[in-house]
């Protein structure tokens, strides 16, 4: 019998490993259903699913199914579509059935009852309809994050409901309503007779073919308001909000009117869609929370995930004490897991299940083999062989092991990049070689194995990456110069070897690459001698040992195992021996032993106020920094090995550790540090294959074993016991101290610093500023009179007498240079403090761009910044007469009770003019604004006059001459103020009030005609106002005038009004006489209230005036009526003519000839109008001969009309 016999189900067929959300053919749906494998876990999660969905309780209705990759959520989130599905269910619940049925009790967590129960329910009364969709291939990447999800729903639930599922604005606005009217099917027939196809044009019928659409729509359903639709969907005028579509979802569920529908979304793939997103995560949340509040637990959302939903939450850093988590968590109550899924058994039952007949006679053959097959299949302790006659009918033709061994290589590979990451120890890929061996070997006889080479066929290779097959080359080039007739057990015995040489090392412990294993993996009958086996794998390790493509390495227990490794091994030592070490890779590692000893020090080291730069040198090699204050040399090398003679030509800045004399005695020590470079020399070359970087690997191993244990130590000794010179100063041990590693480099520097920079310490630490800030500070503090009796520091007699002994002005730059080098090394914040306390003592002053009256704010925001714009001037003094009579008026002008910095020119200056909260500062910002908003008031030339003195007082950038034009204006600003202060009180208090009558007054300017002659003196009396230079005074009789006059005009107003109401109600009570008479309809003309209440709504007077007159209106609302007049038969007795109304004078002839409708009438205008006066009859008769005319002019020209003339 062939294996291929035993299967009970066929090798020919598609088995679909990779389950798709989207795949729903015919035939993949039935393979599916037919082949889906029912475990425990399985069963007990579509029964909690099922279950939830029907009992329809709670606000719970997330489900979260989460498994790792390739344990088949897809296929289970399937299953659960098939059991909802009214063309599948019957047939997929019956399969679930059937596998509760073949449980033993106690096995799960439902009884049969119960599942029978759940089924009836399903299949007798729910009606269920499910959206199932791989939210990363539907979602559109434009819309933005935080409605990513409500849209993705939207479309898909239109596309359910089947609209298109594409385009939201137009299933909302076009194809709803259609469906709606119930005309959609009508419309796709339609659009499908015009040559479209609809859902497959659905942007282009939304875009360029927009107007198209519309009329093709129209021309099914003329009800629509297409131009309304063009707009909401050229302008995408959806809102697609959560609660938007949960109505949408909640108007559906109203339609169906079944409390035992429900509505299902099956999203695939979830996880990695959000990522570490919190917004979208929060969101999805938001929309499952709104739903279920709405459609009352009718509406179903199932996800599959490849993190459970606690780790999903952790990615988007979603805490476990927040509320957020606490809802997440509370929406997604069902969570099943498949991570305990048996990707063995689900193989088993999927690929390797057999014929009846064939378990038996399967289970016969190893009850009679089974003492040979224990001797064949000896293999390590947490692995395999058969356990009792139903393993072996499960698993043969293949080995319990195999599986579980090679889940661990492909999860190794994955790891090693040697093949696809998707090519991982699961479900899918179980199943996929699985299925593939079981066809390769379809024509092998019963009684033979699978050996484990097998798994390394044409599906595993083909999935190699181009690292693995790298990896592979050296091998299979041995290969090719073995022997046709051998290379076949070769290639088989190299194929296992690479899969296990290369399991990851806590595996390699239990299944390592021994011979023993070796021959077990290469199994094939029940009777092969494993003793021929042994020396046949024997010859080929050989083989393969002296090809260089494997090793044998010795364990600790004192076995043997194999690895791989590359031809150029061998060949490694001796390009390692030829290597040429350099200086510079010299000296850059003796420059790592250095620094990692000495705590990797940096290239800045505090000393004092400020940070040096520090440099290092070795083998004549500069490190950290280049142009450095000082640098610590390390000698290796020197013309004298005495530390004294050395010290007389070291220059004044370095710092030399004196390594030389006990290096030059150690020349072990030397060999092995050089012999050390050319390791890492040779490591630096670029590795031209996989096996050249391990082998490398391996080298630098050793090398760095023998780096850690026996070079680093000494050296390390060395640098704590050498000698070190500071400049030409050798230090003593009582200097140094007995202190080793980072400590000895560090008070070596720090007694370093404090010979080449002896001046620092003048500098107290503790006082000078570290910072900007403190600097702005120190700067900014008010002068007290009693420093200026302070003698002077030491560091402040330095800056002085450098300052007094300079030929020229310095910069604030030059002095920073010249005190942050030797031998002072101060930073730059402690010399321009300094240089501060000097300027605060009234000895010097700072100009800023030439400015000499720059102010101390100036200084602090600028003077470490533009430190070379900032000149030192002996100091200038105002006498302190000035300065209190400036103090004097500036008290008056501005009334303030305190001026700070009256003993400090400098201080009193910036602190009047130049700070920004000072009374200058605050009183012109304040003018300028209320000049701005008065205008042209006729007062505002007063503020305008304050707003200039007090410009030109801030323009002043001379101190003394600031104080004096203060004290020179003191009388005239002062009263000057005192008139700004009412009219800013007045302004402020009655604006309102004031402005109130300008409104007034522009408001009437054409009503003021209607008053009386009596009235109008009034408002000439009130439009003084506008000239008036001092308001305040007369307001209260402004206002007074004011109302009087809003009465007179109300009254005049309703005069106007009661006019207009008298003229329009005679109109429209002939027009509705006249109406009524000739049979036409109220709806035909004008309306009476809405009509008047249009004439009446004016605040304007001669509006009012001119819409008294009616005769135009008139005119115009009788051609309406005669327009109107009904065709209808003449009652008996009627001439066919109405009789004229009484607003105007009917002339008509009748016509005998017409009967069949009321002749309409016309409204005509004469001219009335004589230009001769008229005093006799024959005037008269005259007058009335040229009426005549005109009228029969006008029946001439209107003929079988009636006229009326107006």
């Amino acid at each position: 019998m062939k294996f291929e016999d035993l299967y009970l189900k066929g090798l020919d067929r598609k088995v679909n490993p990779a389950v798709s959300a989207s795949d729903l053919n015919e035939e993949t749906v039935n393979i599916e259903i037919d082949e889906y494998v029912f475990t425990d876990d399985i069963i007990n999660n579509l029964y909690e699913i099922l279950r939830n969905i029907r009992e329809n309780h709670g606000n719970h209705t997330g489900i979260w199914i989460n498994g790792y990759y390739g344990s088949g959520k897809s296929h289970f989130l399937k299953y659960v579509d098939y059991c909802l599905s009214p063309k599948y269910g019957a047939k997929a619940l019956s399969r679930l059935r059937e596998a509760v049925a073949e449980r033993k009790p106690m096995e799960l967590n439902v009884e049969p009852g119960e599942m029978d129960d759940l089924i009836r329910w399903y299949t007798t009364r729910a009606t269920v309809d499910t959206v199932m969709f791989n939210i990363g291939t539907v979602h559109d990447a434009n819309s933005g994050e935080n409605e990513v999800f409500t849209q993705v729903f939207w479309n898909q639930f239109n596309g359910m409901r089947g609209l298109n599922a594409e385009h939201l604005a137009m299933a909302q606005f076009l194809e709803k309503p259609l469906a709606d009217d119930g005309k959609y099917e009508e419309f796709l027939d339609y659009v499908k007779e015009q040559g479209y196809d609809w859902k497959r044009n659905i942007h282009r019928f939304s875009g360029s073919k927009l107007d198209l659409a519309l009329k093709m729509a129209a021309a099914v359903d003329p009800s629509l308001s297409t131009d309304v639709i063009r707009e909401r969907i050229k302008n995408n005028d959806v809102n697609i909000s959560v609660e938007s579509f949960a109505n949408e979802l909640k108007e559906y569920l109203d339609h169906k009117n079944n409390p035992n529908y429900r509505l299902l979304f099956l999203v695939d793939e979830i996880s990695q869609f959000i990522d570490n997103r919190q917004n979208v995560l929060l969101q999805l949340q938001e929309v499952v929370s709104r739903v279920c509040e709405v459609c009352a637990s009718q509406v179903w959302f199932a996800c599959t995930a490849q993190q459970d939903l606690s780790e999903v939450l952790d990615n988007c850093n979603i805490q476990k004490t927040s509320e957020n988590y606490g809802k997440i968590m509370g929406r997604f109550e069902v969570r099943p897991s498949l991570q305990g899924t048996n990707p063995e058994y689900i193989t088993q039952k999927r690929i390797l299940e057999k014929k009846g007949e064939v378990e038996i006679m399967l289970k016969k053959l190893y009850e009679k083999d089974k003492v040979k097959l224990d001797a064949q299949f000896i293999l390590p302790t947490s692995y395999n062989s058969y356990r009792n006659a139903d393993d072996f009918a499960n698993y043969y033709p293949f080995v319990p092991y195999q599986f579980q061994l090679i889940m661990k290589v492909l999860d190794s590979f994955v790891n090693m990049n040697y093949v696809d990451k998707q090519v991982k120890g699961n479900e899918r890929s179980l199943i996929n070689i699985t299925f593939s061996i079981a066809r390769d070997t379809a024509g092998m006889e019963m009684g033979q194995f699978i050996s484990f080479d097998r798994f390394f066929g044409a599906m595993f290779q083909g999935s190699m990456q181009h690292l693995g097959q790298r990896a592979l080359s050296n091998a299979r080039a041995a290969l090719d110069q073995v022997k046709d007739e051998k290379r076949d057990f070769y290639q088989r015995v190299v194929y296992v070897l690479f899969m296990v040489c290369n399991l990851a090392e806590e595996d390699k412990l239990q299944f390592s690459a021994t011979i023993d294993n070796i021959v077990t993996l290469l199994m094939t009958k029940i009777d092969d001698s494993k003793a021929a086996i042994k020396s046949d794998v024997a010859e080929v390790l050989t083989y393969l040992m002296n090809k260089a493509v494997i090793r044998k390495v010795k364990t600790d227990s004192g076995g043997e195992v194999y690895e791989f490794y590359t031809e150029e091994e061998s060949k490694v030592a001796q390009i390692i021996s030829n290597q040429h070490v350099d200086s510079n890779t010299y000296s850059d590692e003796l420059y790592k032993i250095f620094f990692k000893h000495f705590g990797e020090p940096g290239n800045k080291e505090p000393f004092g106020t400020r940070s040096f730069s520090v440099g290092a040198m070795i083998e004549g090699r500069n490190y950290l920094v280049n142009n450095a204050d000082v640098y610590v040399d390390f000698v290796t090398t020197a013309d004298t090995d005495s530390p004294e003679q050395y010290a007389l030509n070291n220059p004044a800045n370095h710092l030399a550790f004196f390594l030389f004399p006990q290096l030059q005695d150690n020349q072990d020590l030397k060999t092995q540090f050089l012999e050390y470079c050319r390791v890492q020399k040779f490591a630096r070359e670029p590795a031209l294959s996989e096996e050249r970087q391990r082998t490398k690997q391996i080298f630098q191993d050793r090398a760095k074993e023998r780096y850690d244990q026996e070079i680093c130590p000494q050296f390390q000794h060395i640098l704590d016991t050498c000698k070190v010179i500071s400049g030409q100063n050798v230090l003593s041990e009582s200097e140094i101290g007995m202190v080793k590693a980072k400590e000895r480099y560090k008070r070596a520097l720090q007694v370093h610093l404090s010979l080449v920079y002896n001046q620092a310490k003048l500098i107290d630490i503790k006082k000078v500023p570290q910072t900007n800030a403190d600097l702005t500070q120190r700067i900014l503090r008010p002068v007290q009179p009693q420093m200026l009796d302070l003698p002077l520091t030491t560091a402040e007699k330095r800056v002085k007498d450098v300052l007094d002994r300079s030929p020229h002005d310095n910069t604030v730059a030059d002095l920073v240079r010249i005190f942050s080098k030797v031998p002072y090394g101060w930073s730059d914040l402690a010399t321009i403090d300094v240089l501060n306390e000097l300027v605060r003592r009234h000895l010097y002053a700072l100009s800023y761009n030439n400015n000499p009256d720059v102010s101390r704010e100036e200084i602090a925001r600028n003077i470490v910044r533009d430190a070379t714009r900032f000149t030192i001037e002996p100091a200038k003094a105002i006498s302190q007469e000035v300065l209190n009579a400036f103090v004097e008026s500036w008290k008056q002008i501005f009334n303030v009770m305190t001026v700070l910095g009256s003993n400090d020119s400098a201080e009193l200056y910036h602190n009047c003019k130049e700070n920004e909260h000072s009374a200058l500062k605050k009183q012109l910002e304040a003018y300028r604004k209320l000049s701005k908003t008065l205008g042209d008031e006729p007062f505002a030339p007063v503020v305008n006059e304050a707003t200039k003195l007090l410009e030109s007082w801030s323009a002043i950038r001379d101190q003394q001459k600031f104080f004096e034009t203060v004290i020179a204006a003191r009388e005239h600003a002062s009263a000057l103020m005192d008139r700004c202060k009412s009219i800013a009180t007045f302004y402020n208090d009655q604006k309102d009030n004031y402005l109130s009558l300008y409104h007034f007054l522009d408001d009437n300017r054409d009503n003021f005609a209607f008053l009386t002659p009596e009235q109008q003196s009034s408002v000439e009396s009130l439009k003084q106002v506008k000239s008036d230079e001092e308001p305040w005074k007369s307001l209260p009789s402004y206002l007074k005038i004011m109302r009087t006059l809003r009465g007179q005009l109300a009254e005049r107003k309703q005069q106007l009004v009661e006019e207009i109401r008298k003229n329009y109600g005679r109109v429209f009570d002939e027009l509705e006489a006249y109406a009524m008479k000739m049979g036409v309809v109220r709806s035909a003309f004008a309306d009476r209230d809405r009509t008047i209440a249009q004439k009446v709504d004016s605040n304007n007077f001669y509006a009012l005036q001119l819409a008294a007159d009616t005769s135009k209106f008139y005119a115009s609302q009788m051609e309406k009526i005669s327009a109107a007049i009904p065709q209808k038969p003449i009652e008996e007795g009627s001439n066919g003519y109405p009789e004229a109304p009484t607003g105007g004078t009917f002339v008509s002839e009748p016509d005998p000839g017409t009967r069949s409708r009321p002749v309409p009438l016309k409204v005509v205008h004469l001219s009335v109008h004589s230009s001769r006066p008229i005093c006799s009859e024959d005037d008269i008769d005259h007058y009335l001969q040229d009426l005549k005319q005109q009228l029969l002019k006008e029946l001439n020209t209107n003929k079988g009309k009636g006229i009326i003339i107006n």
